[in-house]
């Protein structure tokens, strides 16, 4: 399973016309996608940054979407929304625990950044996968997350889903966040980064089944 990340800069009042745009274009055409599972739209309101990220089953998938131009084609629909031009990422699903947004609720995501040491990365992932997750599942108010890991440059991206900014704040002062992250100062380079962003987009377009870890990945397209 692999992920794309395109960061964006929106021009000043420009946020809510750039939503509409992934949700009613961009969305649509993504779930005509061969390979493409998932479409999330985060924004922060304040900064006016944004983060598009779509989920795709495999490499080759998420890269033949470049290489048919699609990619192109959405980025080009959002372009006179921007301040900049937007930044693209790939990377790893390494660890995926079920979305299961409430109808009507208003999520939040979470985002830590970091950096792990490059031969650390898959014991992170384990540590994620069988301890922090299953620690965060019983929060209250938590409604799925995502790892996704650069294995070149050793970034890890944890995403946690909830249902309000209430319920994430409750989590982080019972001190479940910051029991979690002393489980990763083993490998990683630098404490993470939080950020926290509305997500007014969560489309699944089918079921991701994440592979056993250590299995090879497909070969990118050509």
């Amino acid at each position: 399973m692999h992920a794309r990340l395109t960061t964006v800069q929106y021009q000043p009042g420009k946020i809510d016309d750039g939503v509409r745009v992934i949700r009613d274009s961009i969305s649509p055409a993504a779930r005509q996608q061969q390979g493409c599972t998932h479409l999330f739209g985060l924004i922060d309101r304040a900064s006016g940054k944004g983060i598009a990220i779509s989920l795709w089953e495999t490499e080759a998938d998420l890269r033949a979407s470049e290489t048919t131009g699609y990619y192109q084609q959405q980025v080009a629909k959002i372009t006179p929304l921007l301040a900049a031009p937007p930044v693209r990422e790939t990377c790893e699903v390494a660890v995926y625990e079920p979305l299961m947004p409430k109808s009507g609720a208003a999520p939040i995501a979470r985002l830590l950044t970091g950096q792990y040491q490059l031969n650390k990365i898959d014991e992170a992932i384990r540590t994620v996968r069988d301890s922090i997750f299953p620690d965060v599942r019983q929060q209250k108010g938590f409604t799925g997350a995502l790892l996704l890991v650069d294995r070149a440059s050793g970034k890890g991206i944890g995403i946690s889903l909830w249902e309000t900014m209430a319920a994430l704040t409750a989590s982080e002062a019972s001190g479940n966040l910051a029991r979690n992250l002393t489980k990763v100062v083993p490998f990683a380079v630098a404490p993470p980064v939080r950020e926290a962003y509305e997500l007014p987009i969560v489309d699944q377009y089918k079921p991701m089944t994440m592979p056993p870890m250590g299995a090879q990945p497909q070969p990118p397209a050509p």
